[in-house]
């Protein structure tokens, strides 16, 4: 999966545009944890939205509010 591709993945399961980087790094999580990516898919899109800002939850806190 490219980053398009989960771009317009998130836009129809989620029915709106992402107001940030980080959400599209948060549903590839998401996906991931799901099976829906797999590993080799999860890095790769990580480092993409990495390069484009996103930048990933800091304490486990942050990571349980994303489920």
């Amino acid at each position: 999966m490219v980053l398009e591709e989960l771009h317009h993945k998130f836009v129809t399961c989620k029915s709106y545009e992402p107001m940030e980087e980080n959400e599209l790094m948060d549903f590839a999580r998401q996906l991931y944890l799901r099976e829906e990516l797999s590993i080799v898919q999860f890095r790769c899109l990580i480092k993409e939205l990495e390069k484009k800002g996103a930048v990933p939850p800091k304490t486990f806190e942050d990571i349980l509010e994303l489920t």
